[in-house]
Formats: structure tokens, sequence, C-alpha cells
């Protein structure tokens, strides 16, 4: 055997064992989480969570789809999230501040009891936003979530959004000055 031929061989061989790495995880934690909800199912549920509950503001919907034991990752939130109640919290806050607020779910993705969700949200800063004054501008902020599911129900998530952006389009901070090349 060439030494191209071996290098071929072995690269197939650990792309092989990396997939079946990868599906015996999503097995593991399908079966460990006992899930029984469907993908499409958990893909359902986290666009009612950015469309009707954060983009509408229905606080009932909160009930509804996250679990009481759950917890949020977002360093750009007030304060800890754990359950329902601390996310209407966060929504009612944000929707007061932004009372325009609006997402568009752009892609979601489902594999086992994971869910990501790519989004815009806009809105227009008529109130000021995190304690600033009011600029009267509107916002396009885009994100990515990360839902964790257990049950049919929201247990995890984390979230990234694009708050310096946001800050930007603003005028709260200045444009980063374009380089030359």
């Amino acid at each position: 055997m060439t030494t191209q031929v071996r290098r071929s061989v072995l690269t197939a061989a650990a792309g092989a064992l990396v997939l079946l790495g990868v599906a015996t995880i999503g097995v593991y934690r399908t079966r460990a989480y006992g899930d029984n909800m469907t993908t499409e199912q958990n893909k359902a549920t986290a666009r009612r969570w950015s469309e009707d509950l954060w983009g509408r503001g229905n606080l009932a919907v909160a009930d509804e789809i996250i679990a009481p034991d759950y917890v949020r990752h977002d360093p750009g939130d007030p304060f800890p999230a754990r359950g329902p109640e601390d996310v209407k919290r966060i929504v009612t806050m944000l929707r007061t501040t932004l009372p325009d607020f609006k997402i568009e779910v752009e892609a979601i993705i489902a594999e086992g009891d994971m869910v990501v969700s790519r989004y815009t949200a806009t809105a227009t800063d008529t109130k000021g936003y995190m304690g600033m004054p009011s600029t009267g501008k509107t916002i396009r902020t885009s994100a990515i979530q990360i839902f964790r599911f257990a049950n049919g129900k929201i247990v995890e998530s984390w979230a990234a959004r694009d708050d310096l952006g946001t800050l930007r389009q603003l005028g709260h901070l200045p444009a980063l000055a374009a380089r030359g090349r």
C-alpha cells in the first residue's frame, strides 16, 4: 500500500468512527432523557417560544412550553432565569422597553432533544433601551437560540445575540472603522 492510500483508508476509518460516535450520542441523549416528543414537535415548540412568547408577548405560552426546572443561559439577561416565571419577567421587561418587538424565525434545526433556532428581532427604541435615552431608531438584531427538551418542554436554553451591534445601531457605541487592505 502506498502512503497516500494508507492515509485515505485511515481518514475514512476515522470518519466512520466519528459518525458512529455521533449517532450513538444522539441515541443515548434521546433515551437518557426519556423524551418521547418528535423533533418536529420540539421545533414547533421552539417556534412558539420565539414568535408567540417573545414576539407577541403571550405570557401564557411560557407555562405551556417551559419546564418548572428550566435554566436559561444568556449573558445578556438582567438576572438568572429559572422556570417560566423568570422568563415571563424578562419578556415583560423587554416588551415594556420595546413595545413593538417582533421576532422572525429564519431557520430551525433539530436532532434528538436539541433544537437550534436562528432569528432576527426587530423593534423601535421608543422608551430607552437598557436604561439609556430613547433614540426613536429601529433596530434589527440577529440571534441564535439553542434549546434542550425533555418530555415536550424546554428544560434549558442558550442564547447568542448581536447585542453589541444593537447598541451600535442605536448610536450608543461608535461604529467600527473600516480597515484598509
